[in-house]
């Protein structure tokens, strides 16, 4: 048997012919990195120790300068930043620490630690039953639930209101896993008829919080609208379209072997590492800033454009309805920003101040819930560059005027590792936001059908 190690971290490859998995298990707590193993038996990583850390700076130049740090002590797996509050988050190992925390404090950047120990939270948030990818326990709108839950769950409501839901199939994954989207409206007919909104998430597999929370919203949607007048004028106005879970093998993988997995699982030619970092695969400027062309980095954006069969599948059902799209909305995880295009540069759209207005909208109907504050503003300079993602592609190639992508929250408490108790706060807040959105956005643009609501 040959037991294959990827490290990801520090981009070294190592076989051991005839050895145990046990040994890929001690490499791996040694390196702690996003494992890229390619054979049956893979280690679950250990991040015992591992640590999150605020770079907490006063400047741009100071924010530019901790992501070099992060990049040269080869420290990528988790790097997260928020630019209007100015600081940075990155995940240390045991190892790296005290020679990074040097380098940092000699910039003169201040640091904290935000998570203690990263192996320990993600044993508290994640019990030992539900690791199971094949968990086939009834899905729990309280709790995080399996790819098979959520899958069961989406046919289950097609099946319980077949009068306004529509669950068809996409295409599928390497891994031959089904991506779906669930239509609602009322009145559903074979076509879509109406003015689309269209929300995904899940593109990124670790983000567990971004598929909770449009499965939220889907819950909300379908209960009772004959007895919600809102809900009611909203499906007699739009077509709702759900893409729950993009990248399901990626999910799948999260639950099985690496809490922090990132990409989908497709095998990269030529390489060792698995998989692409859907969020960089679009069509639109690809290959630009805040990309990789090294299959083994976690932004890996293919080797092409649209190479990956799960952006393939959302690229040709948006290409056949984007007359009909008027909003866009793609949840990820986590910072609490709100954000328009672009990524790719400063450049912004035409119709970016009337995008910006309906952030502040939803922003601040957010906020009236419990007080969560997000930012808002475009993704180049609001979290930082990230070329070839969805929102760009949306906005740029397709036209369609209003799109977002939508970090929810913390703010770095738990990072990736949202307690289940937030779950259901998360999503009713954001559906709040969404909701006072759709309200003034229908208003003005005269897409609703009905005399029934006022807009204050």
């Amino acid at each position: 048997q040959t037991v294959t190690v990827r490290s990801q971290s520090s981009g070294i490859n190592a076989e051991y012919g005839g050895l145990s998995v046990v040994v890929s298990v001690l490499l791996l707590l040694i390196s702690g990195v996003e494992s890229g193993v390619v054979v049956p038996g893979e280690a679950v990583p250990d991040r015992t120790g591992f640590q999150v850390l605020r770079l907490q700076t006063d400047s741009d130049q100071l924010v530019e300068r901790a992501l070099q740090l992060a990049d040269e002590h080869e420290l990528n797996d988790w790097v997260e930043l928020n630019r209007p509050a100015r600081y940075v988050d990155v995940m240390v190992t045991p190892e790296s620490s005290a020679r990074f925390t040097r380098d940092v404090a000699e910039a003169g950047i201040q640091t904290s630690v935000m998570i203690e120990d990263v192996e320990d939270i993600i044993k508290r948030h994640v019990t030992m039953k539900k690791r199971s990818a094949d968990s086939d326990d009834k899905y729990d709108y309280t709790k995080f639930n399996t790819f098979k839950n959520v899958e069961k769950e989406l046919h289950r409501i097609a099946n319980k209101h077949s009068d306004i839901a529509k669950l068809d199939v996409m295409g599928k994954t390497h891994e031959g896993r089904n991506m779906y989207v669930l239509r609602v409206t009322n009145e559903i007919k074979p076509e879509l008829t109406k003015p689309i909104v269209l929300i995904d998430a899940g593109i990124h597999a670790r983000e567990w919080v971004s598929i909770s929370t449009i499965m939220y919203i889907i819950n909300q949607v379908v209960r009772n609208p004959g007895n919600d007048t809102l809900i009611k004028a909203f499906l007699d106005s739009y077509d709702f379209v759900f893409m729950p879970v993009l990248n399901p093998d990626g999910y799948a993988y999260t639950w099985t072997t690496d809490r922090l997995w990132r990409k989908n699982r497709a095998p990269n030619e030529n390489s060792r590492c698995i998989g692409v970092d859907l969020n960089r695969n679009w069509d639109y400027k690809w290959g630009g800033k805040g990309t990789s062309a090294n299959p083994c980095d976690i932004d890996f954006r293919g080797y092409a454009p649209f190479s990956e069969k799960e952006t393939k599948a959302v690229r040709n059902w948006v290409d056949a309805q984007k007359s009909k799209i008027v909003l866009y909305i793609n949840f990820h995880a986590y910072g609490q920003l709100w954000m328009t295009p672009y990524g790719y540069s400063l450049d912004t759209p035409s119709n970016e101040k009337e995008m910006m207005k309906y952030s502040k909208i939803a922003v601040d109907a957010i906020k009236k819930v419990r007080g969560t504050d997000y930012n808002y503003g475009p993704v180049y300079s609001t979290i930082y560059p990230a070329s070839s993602i969805s929102v760009d592609w949306v906005r740029g190639a397709e036209q369609i005027l209003i799109a977002y992508t939508v970090e929810l929250p913390d703010k770095g408490k738990h990072g990736f590792i949202t307690p289940e108790h937030e779950i259901t706060p998360i999503g009713y807040e954001t559906w709040k936001g969404i909701e006072k959105l759709l309200m003034r956005f229908g208003e003005e643009k005269n897409l609703l059908r009905t005399n029934e609501i006022v807009i204050v």
